[in-house]
């Protein structure tokens, strides 16, 4: 057998060789997946028991402005005070303390406008709290922890404040519903995110500026004094309540919307009226050992 050598392997001419082809565009990559935008849709109602007590706090203070008489008479009448309550039994003030607000009238019967602004303050912050907090609770939800909460303030007032001081205003309530809100953002942070996380961040400097605020108030000889037994015990009160009552999403997919998703409330109401009526219970307790020591 020979051992030829391999032939030579012809040359290709360059106009033989293929075209080369150009790189590829952008156009002509495989098409990534599209990113949809996901939405989230959380029952809500619209906020009618809000405007209600709006329109029933602002139409009492409207009455009370009608004549100075009428406006003292609302005020002895209806005004929190630890003798009148535990003492005199007059338990009706416990309630209707919270609809009443800072007289627009001074000592001398004349008008003293920047008294009114006790009711545009809890006005505004029952409007922007209480909207946003009654839209995702509920009406029943948002009543009771309005209703029960503005009890536990107008109740730690009465037993831990100054027997000499006459206590209005709704604020009491309006800290019951902030404190309800802090609960909602707190049990719903990993849902709600940074926006949550700034929320509640948000609510707690206000509670806490405003704690601090009442505290100044009892220092020195200030002319209006905060009622922080009433914000303590509403604070207190909303954070109770919503703990056990509040609404707890879960997110699932939306039946009828590929796209979104449906938060389902886990805790309905009707498991928890049990816990509402202990909660009324204990505020009832509460009256009847303070008047048990203090009359005792």
């Amino acid at each position: 057998m020979l051992n030829d050598p391999p032939p030579e392997k012809r040359r290709v001419h360059p106009l033989e060789q293929p075209p080369q082809q150009p790189p590829p565009t952008p156009d002509d990559q495989p098409p990534q997946p599209q990113r949809h935008p996901v939405t989230l849709h959380i029952p809500s109602v619209r906020p009618t028991v809000t405007y209600a007590l709006l329109a029933i706090n602002i139409g009492i203070f409207i009455i009370r402005v009608l004549s100075p008489a009428l406006d003292e008479q609302f005020f002895l009448w209806g005004a929190n005070n630890q003798t009148a309550v535990l003492f005199n039994g007059e338990f009706y003030r416990l309630f209707t303390s919270m609809f009443l607000h800072a007289s627009i009238y001074d000592g001398a019967g004349g008008f003293a406008m920047q008294n009114s602004l006790h009711l545009i303050f809890n006005c505004y912050i029952l409007y922007q709290v209480g909207s946003s907090v009654e839209r995702l609770f509920g009406h029943a939800r948002f009543a009771i922890i309005y209703l029960l909460g503005g009890l536990a303030g107008s109740i730690a007032s009465a037993v831990l404040g100054d027997a000499r001081s006459f206590s209005v205003g709704a604020s009491g309530a309006v800290f019951a519903v902030m404190g309800a809100q802090l609960i909602y953002l707190y049990q719903h942070r990993k849902l709600l995110g940074a926006s949550g996380r700034a929320q509640m961040q948000g609510v707690i400097t206000f509670m806490v500026i405003n704690f601090a605020f009442g505290l100044l108030t009892t220092v020195g000889r200030a002319g209006v004094r905060v009622d922080n037994w009433a914000h303590f015990g509403g604070a207190f009160g909303g954070v109770l309540l919503a703990w056990f009552i509040a609404p707890l999403y879960i997110v699932r997919r939306h039946p009828e919307r590929p796209n979104a998703l449906l938060g389902e409330d886990i805790n309905p109401l009707k498991n928890r009226y049990w816990i509402v009526s202990l909660f009324g219970a204990g505020l009832l307790l509460v009256l009847i050992v303070a008047r048990s020591i203090l009359t005792g």
